[in-house]
């Protein structure tokens, strides 16, 4: 995975998650890619007010980096449906790999506001920084949290033994098998 510092994810939001595994798998060689389904989690803000979110999301690496597909599978108000109303399917954000608070304070001194956040069941604080205007991404706050950090290795793994063929889309539980 890349090192502290460095870009380690860029999601694209899709209207069809089938459709873009099969382009991102077939025509791109990312992958393999893991899939599940996110549901509403509490305490999700969207510019600040509740929100309530859901979404089918796929994981996988090309190289170093992890691409993450994101289809939104409710009408939740979110950036993901900003973004795909203003310009449909592409590039959504970016993840660096940096201390959460040390990057929340540089971005938050940018003068750039919270456009999405909220926390995993596990704990992990996240958030969108609305950084759209700038630079036509988001940029992603993730704390990465060793059990996190032991998931993305193992979907690393799983990209660097991977044919380019077989099983190109598994179910999240799959990550189990390369443990």
């Amino acid at each position: 995975m890349q090192p502290e510092g460095s870009i380690v994810e860029l999601c694209h939001v899709v209207e069809d998650l089938d459709a873009a595994l099969s382009h991102w798998t077939r025509d791109l060689g990312a992958g393999p890619f893991f899939v599940f389904d996110v549901p509403v989690l509490p305490g999700q803000l969207y510019y600040g007010e509740p929100t309530a979110v859901s979404m089918r999301v796929g994981f996988g690496f090309s190289g170093g980096v992890l691409i993450e597909l994101l289809q939104q599978t409710n009408d939740g108000a979110s950036p993901f449906a900003d973004f795909l109303q203003a310009r449909g399917e592409g590039l959504h954000h970016i993840m660096p790999r940096a201390d959460f608070d040390a990057a929340h304070a540089r971005l938050s001194d940018a003068g750039f506001k919270i456009a999405y956040s909220g926390m995993m069941p596990s704990g992990e604080r996240f958030c969108l920084f609305d950084t759209f205007a700038a630079h036509g991404y988001y940029t992603e706050l993730m704390e990465l949290s060793e059990a996190m950090q032991g998931s993305l290795s193992l979907m690393e793994k799983a990209h660097a033994s991977w044919d380019g063929k077989t099983d190109p889309v598994r179910g999240m539980d799959r990550l189990a098998e390369l443990a």
